[in-house]
């Protein structure tokens, strides 16, 4: 049976959203993808959260198996599971690290344990478990017929034969000065449990059995080695089979399921990093037909992440573009959280399309395969182009590669000219966005550009009416007036009509 992917609907392949690192740090998805993938450093699935998907089935896909896994009970027995497959991963290691042969052959029979184990009892979850997703429900039949299969019934009957084997194994040790000697057991009267008694007191707070044996276990000294191999020569008939067994089953591991570990990791670690936020998060409903777009509370998640630690709430705000609306123009006062609102819209495009939850309560998009970004860079002595010519070469990059399925982000550009050249220039800009017809958030201090055609939507940033200089962070579709962004500067420089009669006066 063909096992699909957790991550891909059948041969569905993902395209690069952007090529340039400088995308993913002005939406701060850097933030956000590192900061995911820190709970599990050990998978190696960073690679997934910059491979977006450009097609509507496998995002429903993936969107189907995270709904899964919001069953938290169902939740907790996968991320269970990758835990085992992990420590088979550390045995396969360890055996290749240790010297003693016997040794080796003991820790492959407890790996072969923790797998089999693992597997039986992942398959009996995934059975009792509510599934509809594609993904889980393909991994379940995939994981049953293969519990059925002739060569994994012969490892595990092997295996608990063996087991048996070498469980039913009792020897004596006679230590005698720096000597010792070691044969069968005949009965003697056994001191180990007397001496765990006598020693229980001085044990300290509990720990995790199977980490404890792992780690306990890891290394054998000579004395050790020699033991065991004096306990071999005892029972050459069960050690000959152990090493039979690690001879016949040395591949038996089959990589299916630690590429699955590694992959429904992806949607764990995502999970577990936006639980931590407690706010309300959405599966988008998404179009490549219907090209307009509405969110509702949506709000920037690397921003809403780091307020946790401090305690405060991160503002929502609402994005509507419809019928013939394709660009938001974004003005207002300084520090108004408008850099933030284009940031928010951004990440929600991109997180919907790597099939995720975005960070909103409701979003109805429309499939953006593409994400330009051009936020303000500092100037480097090494460039040799003028900070203007540099703005110009990036966005002229944009807009030649640009199709009408992208998403451009502008943010407060051409701030290095004067305002007659800067409105000269955007209006030009504006024209190409409109005639590409993208979709496009433009942050700018140019109130010229929110009503320059049927495409554009005027968004302010808006202030606290009773204290000019406090920020809402409040983003919302109006024309702008300048009034109170010229109030909050004025104030701001002490140029105020109170502030210059209170001078006057004093």
């Amino acid at each position: 049976m063909q096992f699909y992917s957790i991550l891909f609907d059948k041969n569905m392949k993902a395209k690069e959203l952007s090529s340039s690192l400088d995308f993913y740090r002005d939406l701060n998805l850097d933030q956000i993808i590192d900061t995911a993938v820190s709970y599990k450093k050990e998978y190696d699935f960073k690679k997934f959260f910059y491979t977006p998907l450009d097609d509507i089935q496998t995002i429903t896909y993936r969107q189907e198996i995270v709904k899964d896994l919001q069953n938290s009970e169902f939740y907790l027995r996968v991320d269970e599971f990758c835990q085992e497959m992990l420590e088979i991963q550390r045995h396969q290691k360890l055996i290749k690290e240790l010297d003693y042969d016997i040794y080796k052959n003991s820790w492959f029979l407890q790996m072969a344990l923790v797998y089999v184990s693992a597997l039986e009892g992942f398959c009996d979850s995934l059975k009792s478990a509510n599934l509809h997703s594609k993904g889980f429900l393909l991994f379940r039949d995939f994981l049953d017929i293969y519990l059925q299969s002739d060569e994994f019934k012969s490892l595990r009957n092997d295996m608990q034969s063996l087991r048996k084997q070498l469980d039913s194994i009792m020897y004596d040790i006679t230590i005698d000065g720096l000597t010792f000697k070691v044969k069968r057991y005949e009965g003697e009267e056994d001191y180990s449990q007397e001496v765990k008694k006598v020693f229980e007191k001085f044990e300290q707070n509990e720990i995790n059995e199977t980490k404890s044996q792992f780690d306990k276990n890891r290394g054998m000294n000579h004395v050790n080695a020699k033991i065991l191999e004096f306990v071999a020569k005892l029972y050459p008939k069960i050690f000959a089979t152990l090493r039979e067994f690690c001879d016949i089953y040395e591949n038996f591991i089959d990589k299916t399921f630690q590429t699955f570990a590694g992959e429904v990791e992806f949607y764990i670690s995502y999970l577990n990093y936006i639980s931590q936020t407690k706010q309300k998060f959405c599966f988008p409903q998404i179009s490549d037909e219907n090209k307009s777009m509405r969110v509702e509370n949506g709000f920037d998640l690397a921003l809403a992440y780091s307020l946790v630690f401090e305690k405060k709430k991160v503002v929502i705000n609402d994005y509507v573009l419809e019928k013939q609306e394709r660009i938001m123009i974004v003005s207002g006062a300084n520090q108004g959280g408008k850099s933030t609102f284009s940031r928010a819209f951004g990440q929600i495009n991109y997180l919907a399309s790597l099939g995720l939850p975005v960070p909103a309560s409701e979003a109805k998009l429309f499939l953006i395969d593409r994400i330009f970004t051009h936020f303000e860079r500092e100037e480097h002595i090494g460039n040799l182009h003028s900070k203007l010519q540099e703005d110009l070469v990036r966005i002229h990059k944009i807009l030649e590669s640009a199709t009408p399925k992208n998403l451009v982000i502008l943010n407060e550009i051409f701030s290095s000219t004067s305002l007659k050249d800067a409105i000269f220039l955007s209006k030009k800009i504006m024209e190409k966005i409109v005639e590409l017809d993208l979709f496009c958030i433009w942050v700018t201090f140019i109130e010229e550009l929110n009503n320059l055609n049927e495409k554009t939507v005027s968004m302010v940033s808006l202030i606290d009416i009773n204290n000019i200089e406090n920020r809402t962070y409040k983003i919302i579709k109006k024309e702008p007036d300048g009034l109170a962004y010229a109030k909050s500067i004025a104030k701001k420089y002490r140029l105020s009509s109170e502030q210059i009669l209170k001078r006057i006066d004093g």
